[in-house]
């Protein structure tokens, strides 16, 4: 059976690759447009016209939306370099619907390269897991926000290789796997900030597991040159800080501050504290009932909370990964959907873990399910007939009379006429 164990593996593979991009696709293609779609399209289109007519000083003054950094919406901008330039996309407010005139020869090709990377992080977690790998692969919400023009797709994935490489340090101590890590770090940082909650986990884990080995002060010096590296890192991949570094940054950061508690759309959304709790059960499909083939979403959340402990034993930085995305997005003001994919990839594998868990009890009981029977041996009923013909013997010997008597007189009668003393050795044997 072992050696069908590599074939099977890799035939799982391939299937959720195939599952996981054929819904990417079908999203790129029927997703209505949603909102801040026109936000990050207008940014792309301003990196590409940069890149086309190489001005690349204007990459210090360019940042459309400077709350969140410029790296995805980069990317975005490359993907448009394969569509013919179009109007630039108008400045809109944040409350404003969205817009349904996008132009789609822009939308499909920055649809698609972010629905690429989203296909990416499923292929990087099915070579991890493969159950898992097909829970992220039809995840719904998911694949709705990795297959619009949004900023979600590049640091799920970079923050998901930020752990695989800090994992392979951790397996054999390698330096350069924790200088990858630093790095992807770094590019989840330039990307959006709130995916840098996986940083938090890899210090949480790293000191645990330094601690346990009593090895806390080398974990601080590695740890620092680690954090130095990421900063590092993210200040070369985010080109609007160059010039005035501070003050960018200084913006960039306190503009979420202000807007979850001031911004008129946060405040007439009215969600309640647990609100990312619900995102985690909901169905986009009640947003776009004919887009998604199925929504197991609730099925991968519930799984998830049976797999949760499971998942700490097996690989610590993943429950950790996400039982600290989860606190975040419960004290965090802003409550807004797509914020759930800052926890997709450990939540798959925590449902992983618990469909696993849940699959071996139920083959255990199957197995077990004759254990307290008593089996009937046919062998040993034919040796007890001889022995049961003297008792029946007796029995037809003290029948009652034919006439019925009241049950007393009855008993009173049977246990005058059948007294110990008065039965054979036979009889008694």
């Amino acid at each position: 059976m072992k050696k069908f164990q590599l074939p099977l593996r890799l035939l799982a593979i391939v299937a959720v690759l195939f599952v996981g991009w054929a819904l990417r696709a079908r999203a790129v293609d029927m997703l209505s447009i949603d909102y801040d779609e026109d936000d990050y399209l207008r940014a792309g289109q301003e990196y590409a016209h940069l890149i086309r007519t190489s001005d690349w000083s204007g990459f210090l003054e360019t940042n459309y939306r400077p709350e969140h950094p410029p790296l995805a919406k980069i990317v975005i901008g490359l993907s448009l370099l394969s569509a013919p330039e179009k109007e630039l996309t108008p400045d809109r407010a944040t409350t404003a619907e969205p817009d349904k005139f996008l132009p789609r020869e822009l939308v499909k090709p920055a649809r698609t390269a972010n629905a690429v990377l989203g296909w990416l992080t499923v292929a990087l977690l099915a070579f991890v897991n493969p159950l898992a790998g097909l829970a992220l692969a039809t995840h719904a919400f998911t694949i709705k926000y990795v297959s619009q023009v949004m900023l979600e797709a590049l640091p799920a994935l970079t923050s998901f290789l930020t752990a695989l490489a800090y994992l392979q340090f951790k397996k054999n101590r390698g330096m350069g796997w924790l200088a990858a890590s630093a790095v992807f770090l770094g590019l989840t940082a330039a990307s959006k900030y709130l995916y840098c909650v996986v940083g938090i986990a890899i210090l949480a884990d790293w000191f645990l597991d330094a601690r346990a080995r009593d090895e806390v002060k080398p974990f601080v010096r590695q740890a620092g040159l680690w954090g130095v590296l990421a900063v590092v890192v993210f200040f070369a991949a985010d080109p609007f800080l160059w010039a005035d570094p501070l003050t960018h940054l200084r913006e960039s950061v306190f503009y979420h501050a202000g807007y979850s508690t001031g911004a008129a759309e946060v405040q007439r959304s009215n969600f309640p504290f647990w609100q990312p709790l619900n995102w985690l059960v909901f169905s986009p499909s009640f947003w776009h009932p004919d887009v998604f083939l199925f929504t197991p979403d609730f099925l991968i959340a519930l799984f998830a909370v049976f797999g949760a402990a499971r998942l700490w034993r097996k690989e610590r930085l993943y429950a950790l990964w996400l039982g600290l995305a989860v606190l975040f997005l419960l004290f965090w003001p802003t409550k807004w959907p797509q914020y759930v994919l800052t926890l997709t990839v450990p939540l798959s594998l925590a449902a992983a873990e618990g469909l696993t868990q849940t699959w071996q009890g139920l083959v255990a009981a199957f197995k077990n399910r004759n254990l307290n029977r008593q089996p009937y041996n046919k062998r040993e009923s034919r040796q007890a007939v001889p022995l049961a013909r003297p008792g029946a013997g007796c029995l037809r010997r003290f029948d009652p009379p034919a006439v019925p008597l009241p049950t007393r007189r009855l008993h009173h009668g049977l246990q005058q006429r059948v007294h110990p003393g008065r039965l054979s050795g036979r009889h008694l044997a």
